[in-house]
């Protein structure tokens, strides 16, 4: 009977701490984020105007990628969460913020459509991981003032 007694005891024990253990698969998960990185171009040439501007890839429902554009290149990497973790999947509307300063004025160098989420045009579809995401705009662009300064280096801050 002793016996009997300590392995219901083992057996409650072991069940337990089975019951504590999360079953695979099981949990709380979020959407699946992949590294993402591309190029904003305007009429098929890279968006390089000296000035540093900002994409955002904005999920219908979930938290928007946000990644610098380089003023030389044209390139950017999307951050969602932690830096350069990329992008949820799916298709998402793209927003593009290229801002410079002109006297006490901020102005926009691209179309203003493609600056706010209700008019914008652009979209992306991310099935997976890619270094290669376009993102083409059409022009024309207004160029950027030697004596102006970009309205914020900070992606967060538009």
């Amino acid at each position: 009977m002793i016996a009997n007694v300590e392995l219901l005891r083992i057996g409650a024990v072991a069940m337990f701490l089975a019951l504590l253990l999360p079953a695979p698969g099981c949990g709380p998960r979020g959407p699946t984020v992949v590294p993402v990185a591309g190029h904003v171009t305007v009429d098929g040439q890279p968006l390089a105007t000296g000035i540093e501007g900002f994409l955002q890839v904005v999920p219908q429902n979930g938290r928007p990628a946000t990644g610098a554009i380089d003023p030389q290149t044209g390139r950017f990497q999307l951050t969602t969460i932690k830096p350069g973790d990329g992008c949820v999947t799916g298709t998402h509307k793209v927003v593009v913020i290229m801002q410079q300063m002109v006297g006490q004025q901020s102005v926009s160098l691209i179309p203003d459509k493609y600056r706010n989420l209700n008019d914008t045009d652009l979209e992306v579809t991310v099935d997976g991981a890619t270094d290669s995401l376009r993102v083409e705009l059409t022009g024309p662009l207004k160029k950027a003032s030697p004596d102006a300064m970009p309205i914020s280096d900070d992606p967060n801050r538009f």
